[in-house]
């Protein structure tokens, strides 16, 4: 088995940088994934709730999802956000027809959202926990460029991904990786295309209208806000008892443009499968649940990408009398955006691999800004990082 052994604990460097703390004006409490553009420059706030902002931020604007928007022109410290409402349930819903809403955006997906060549500053993240432990931590600096910002079936079936969609990382700012307790060899299941293909909010809307259009499925969309401009909505997607999506869209009326998709599934209450490993040895897999979600924004005339996520989690593997439960993470925090004349970037990773394992650490840590979580994974003593 290779093992790398690398210095985790490096010394932040920061450069005129303001720490901004997001939070709840009814409970204080701290708003992750609320999202900051100023300047064009796009951030986001970590786990609890902070965001380093240059000092030369201008007039910011203020969102996250369930809370009305702000706009700030001075530096403060604590930024407070107002719930759009108390409680949903005391709310009167209005009935939405989701199915028409995703074609209509889907059919005019070119005349929404930006469909030319584009690069983008990016921070990219993943993470993975086994048992509620974190296991690994990779944070990186690099570019990502799409042809078109839409997705390609057919040149990621033949596995030509660079066609479409590109990434650089310039700068690996913190990887840690710690060893599994499960020891089971999970034979590799090509997941490739789906994983390049959550990537992109076109491939989302077509994949979750396909569901909703089945003969089986029973559909909803409920009208939760509105004030004019945008529409806050959930859907329904239920084929069965055991396969369930719930979503959250947030609709602007006058682009006719979904800024912000969410789609959780739920597949953890499903028969847990019989499987052997590579080596024959018997167990079982309970799959897991997961969010899918994407952030976009009006630059010009039209709509770009501000972050991406895509979380699993509830995932069981069973092991004689043990039990393994998995979660783990991505994120990409699209910084700003560009237009691009290239075919792609200069310096590819290869997309659909965790290319990571041979990358250079940095020592530099540029804006990245830890949750009191990954700071204490990073800072704990481990002599080896098993590949």
């Amino acid at each position: 088995m290779k093992k790398l052994i690398l210095l985790l604990q490096f010394p932040i460097i920061v450069f005129s940088q303001q720490k901004i703390k997001i939070v709840d004006s009814e409970t204080s409490k701290p708003i992750p994934n609320a999202r900051i553009i100023s300047n064009q420059n796009v951030y986001y706030s970590n786990d609890d709730g902070y965001i380093l902002l240059p000092e030369n931020s201008d007039k910011q604007e203020i969102s996250a999802i369930g809370y009305l928007s702000e706009t700030v022109k001075n530096y403060k410290p604590i930024i407070s956000l107002k719930p759009k409402y108390q409680n949903i349930d005391e709310l009167k819903i209005v009935s939405i027809d989701i199915k028409k809403l995703l074609k209509d955006v889907s059919d005019n997906y070119s005349k929404i959202y930006y469909d030319q060549p584009q690069l983008y500053d990016i921070t990219i993240k993943q993470r993975a926990f086994e048992n509620n432990q974190m296991k690994l931590l990779m944070i990186a600096d690099g570019k990502f460029w799409s042809k078109d910002g839409t997705y390609y079936p057919k040149e990621a079936i033949n596995n030509r991904f660079d066609n479409f969609v590109q990434l650089q990382i310039d700068d690996l700012r913190y990887l840690k990786s710690e060893t599994y307790e499960n020891k089971i060899k999970i034979k590799k299941q090509n997941t490739t295309q789906d994983n390049i293909g959550d990537l992109f909010l076109s491939f989302e809307l077509l994949r979750t209208l396909r569901f909703a259009e089945l003969k089986r499925s029973k559909t909803s969309g409920k009208l939760l806000d509105d004030n004019g401009t945008e529409q806050d909505i959930s859907f329904l997607i239920k084929l069965d008892s055991t396969h369930i999506y719930k979503g959250r869209i947030l609709y602007n009326k006058i682009d006719k443009a979904i800024t912000h998709f969410d789609l959780h599934f739920n597949q953890s209450s499903t028969k847990p499968l019989p499987l052997k490993d590579e080596d024959g040895v018997e167990y079982l897999v309970q799959l897991g649940d997961g969010i899918l979600s994407f952030d976009y924004y009006k630059n010009g005339d039209k709509y770009v990408p501000s972050k991406i996520g895509f979380v699993v989690e509830n995932l069981k593997t069973f092991v004689g009398d043990k039990i393994y439960e998995k979660r783990s993470a991505r994120e990409i925090i699209f910084k700003n955006f560009a237009k691009s004349d290239s075919k792609g970037v200069q310096n590819p990773v290869k997309i659909n691999q965790d290319y990571w394992q041979y990358l250079k650490m940095s020592y530099d840590k540029g804006d990245i800004l830890l949750s009191k979580e990954e700071e204490e994974f990073i800072n704990e003593k481990s002599n080896e990082i098993q590949n």
